[in-house]
């Protein structure tokens, strides 16, 4: 069985993403400022632990890869995240599943624990317990789960990560390490079986998360086009005051401003990739036609000019033919 440990620090937010093979994920940093993140993760056998911050607000969106599910413990900072729509403030238990997409707008500083476990790991796991007619539990959204609960969760995941960093070697004991990924499999069955899923989010809420998810479809598909906000009103079969308030709600900022972020992020993630292509030309394939402005945008959302991003990445990984 294997133990694989790592660390890994990032400087941008598509970076930090790649960190985490499992998760089909996308990821655009929405404050300004130099991005700061960091990745601890473990796995053994089929789980996978790791905790995960950065210093800006992300949205996170994407999906789990098949046949795994996950509980993440999520203990916002200062401001409240979204999950899906719900508002995170404080501490909770969030579900993922391989049965589709979420979105999490991260708050600055926002801590996610989470375990994440092969389906037929558990599905056998619950078969030598209580019979072959055994089924796993949904994974719901939101678990109210006790702050006991959540303590003891986040105590487990956390001790579990400390390993990597303990006297003893545990890649050398196969006893140990199998009772270990027991323990990850038996809490995260606990969690689902003893947690109160959350109800449904109220259809004002649900409609505007509706409202982004169609707004933010329509964006990427055509990022490279001029998108005026009644051309996407008029797409998306909404009100100009309804997209507004939903982007105010599930976002935080206005559509304009997450359009223009989103944008951005594109341009960074080419830099850093395409060392080739002028950065005029990154920029105007993303729809940034003035320089001067383009700059000033870009400089303000990330904390450094496009020259500077492109030579980090020269840096760090050399050029190849």
């Amino acid at each position: 069985m294997n133990f694989d440990h790592s660390h890994k620090r990032a400087r941008d937010a598509g970076e930090q993403a790649a960190s985490l093979p499992d998760w089909d994920q996308r990821y655009e940093q929405l404050s300004a400022g130099r991005f700061e993140g960091e990745v601890d993760e473990l796995r053994v056998g089929p789980a996978q632990v790791f905790a995960e911050r950065a210093n800006q607000v992300v949205m996170q969106a994407g999906h789990l890869s098949p046949h795994r599910m996950s509980i993440a413990l999520v203990r916002a900072a200062d401001a409240p995240g979204w999950y899906c729509g719900h508002r995170l403030p404080g501490e909770h238990l969030i579900g993922i599943s391989a049965q589709g997409d979420f979105d999490l707008v991260a708050s600055a500083g926002m801590q996610i624990l989470a375990l994440s476990v092969d389906t037929q790991a558990l599905r056998e796991l619950i078969t030598q317990v209580e019979g072959p007619d055994a089924e796993l539990p949904a994974v719901p959204l939101l678990l109210n789960a006790p702050r006991a609960a959540c303590a003891e969760y986040g105590r487990l995941l956390n001790a579990a990560l400390g390993l990597a960093n303990s006297p003893a070697d545990l890649s050398a004991y196969p006893a140990s390490r199998r009772m270990l990924a027991l323990s990850l499999c038996d809490a995260l069955l606990a969690n689902l079986r003893s947690g109160e899923p959350t109800g449904a989010l109220p259809a004002s809420a649900a409609s505007r998360r509706r409202i982004v998810a169609r707004a933010r479809q329509y964006m990427q598909a055509h990022a490279h086009e001029v998108i005026a906000v009644p051309d996407l009103c008029q797409a998306i079969g909404t009100s100009r005051r309804a997209l507004q308030y939903a982007f105010e709600e599930v976002m935080q900022i206005s559509p304009v401003t997450y359009l223009r972020a989103m944008r951005l992020n594109q341009v960074r993630s080419e830099l850093r990739q395409n060392r080739a292509a002028p950065v005029g030309d990154v920029a105007a394939r993303w729809g940034f036609w003035h320089p001067s402005r383009f700059a000033s945008d870009y400089k303000a959302l990330f904390g450094e000019l496009p020259s500077a991003t492109r030579s980090a990445a020269a840096a760090r990984e050399p050029l190849t033919a």
